[in-house]
């Protein structure tokens, strides 16, 4: 069954807010203050409790929301220690689990690895007395071994066989991501609404205009519902929220002449208004 856009932003929105663990807030904050080696530790005790990333983001301070990526925080707080063979595994468990990739700037690093991609690094014994110690040396450049060419061969085709390539349909293009920040923007109304926080949706999604009309359909879908919980706490005597609402809703009908609040995520008086 199809998801809508909404749905999908409150789900993540609802997800990651019950499943970010304290640590993940604290970490960020102590990457953002460049405390390299206390968000590291933060974020493996992220991990420990939850190693699934996700595409929902978790409220750090008042409006600054981030996407739920400990992996991607921890490569990033390793490579800056120089940690780079630690950096490189947790750069690749980022990218393994797919939701860094699809995110421009996230993707960025990603592709750079924060400056260790084609860096290792190396330890050397150091001699102690009664044994040994082995200890990390600063990253070097990994030597870079070029593979042998090899021309691929004709392949044997049987006489008479169709050529292979007018056999098979042609594949659509993969299906884009939503814009990060459209989907950023989104997600901190939903997560407002979620809340409880009405005004705030409201300021959050207040003049917001984005490229795509499936997106505008839904953030003013959301200021209506907003603007209705508002109305009918007031007691329903604000006649200019009320014009609001019938504003938002007329927008919304004309981006999506069918579309249907969802009933899992509405309550049943404001879904009647589209009825």
């Amino acid at each position: 069954m199809r998801v809508s856009l909404l749905l999908a932003v409150f789900l993540a929105a609802a997800v990651a807010r019950a499943q970010a663990p304290g640590t993940f807030r604290e970490g960020v904050i102590a990457f953002e203050k460049q405390e390299w080696a206390s968000a590291e530790v933060l974020m493996r005790k992220t991990i420990a409790v939850n190693p699934t990333e996700s595409e929902g983001t978790v409220s750090i301070s008042g409006q600054w929301f981030e996407t739920y990526v400990p992996h991607y925080f921890l490569a990033r707080a390793l490579a800056r220690q120089g940690k780079c063979a630690a950096a490189l595994a947790a750069f690749a468990e980022s990218e393994r689990q797919g939701v860094t990739p699809g995110i421009e700037d996230f993707a960025r690093h990603l592709k750079t690895r924060d400056g260790c991609k084609g860096r290792r690094e190396i330890t050397i014994d150091v001699p102690l007395e009664g044994g040994t110690s082995t200890r990390s040396k600063d990253p070097v450049e990994a030597p870079s071994v070029k593979p042998p060419s090899v021309k691929p061969k004709d392949p044997v085709v049987p006489p008479g066989t169709p050529a292979l390539a007018s056999q098979q349909p042609r594949q659509p293009p993969p299906a884009k991501r939503p814009d990060p920040e459209t989907r950023a923007r989104l997600v901190a109304g939903a997560t407002a609404y979620l809340n409880g926080h009405y005004e705030e949706t409201l300021r959050i999604l207040g003049g917001a205009v984005f490229a795509a009309s499936a997106a505008s359909a839904e953030a003013a879908l959301l200021r209506a519902a907003a603007g209705h919980a508002l109305y009918r706490a007031g007691g329903e005597r604000d006649p200019s929220l009320r014009d609001q609402i019938t504003r938002e809703l007329l927008r919304y009908r004309a981006l999506r002449p069918s579309g249907v609040p969802d009933p899992r995520l509405f309550p049943p008086a404001f879904r009647a208004l589209l009825q």
